[in-house]
């Protein structure tokens, strides 16, 4: 492959950070603005809570969040958005159930609100996305779980 075919390749793939150090006190994450399209791998198996900070509200921006350890107990996720104001959040994400006899699924609604906290019992391969529309950060997303939640939680 020439250089100029092989920057066009890598210029195509999407940037991928990782979240959390593992079993140990993670670092708080801001999201820059010029960081729009990252996806973030969450390796946080440690009993704290991971901090996410979202950049100011800007159409087209968008970000994916995608676990690659399950939390540990006391462990959370809590992404919030630069402003601090209620409202920024629209939208919702399910909560499945694993090994559920019932198949409990529930969808928790966003209301007004402006952070999401996903806790200690979100499971491997559970993902989240938002992307802004220019005044709020819409979230879609399944968040896998051992037992029934909520899990997943929104506030002010």
């Amino acid at each position: 492959m020439s250089k100029i075919g092989r920057a066009s390749r890598n210029s195509s793939l999407m940037r991928v950070e990782t979240l959390g150090n593992a079993t140990s006190t993670p670092t708080a994450k801001v999201i820059g603005a010029a960081e729009t399209g990252e996806i973030y791998f969450i390796d946080h198996n440690h009993a704290s809570a991971l901090t996410i900070t979202l950049p100011a509200l800007k159409a087209g921006a968008y970000f994916r969040f995608q676990l690659v350890t399950k939390l540990a107990a006391d462990g959370t996720i809590v992404i919030n958005s630069k402003d601090n104001t209620a409202g920024d959040f629209a939208g919702g994400i399910v909560e499945q159930v694993l090994h559920a006899g019932d198949g409990a699924v529930s969808y928790q609604l966003c209301g007004s609100h402006d952070i999401l906290t996903i806790n200690d019992d979100a499971n491997i391969g559970s993902w989240f996305e938002c992307v802004c529309d220019g005044s709020k950060w819409h979230w879609t997303g399944i968040v896998l779980t051992e037992a029934v939640g909520p899990n997943v939680a929104w506030s002010t």
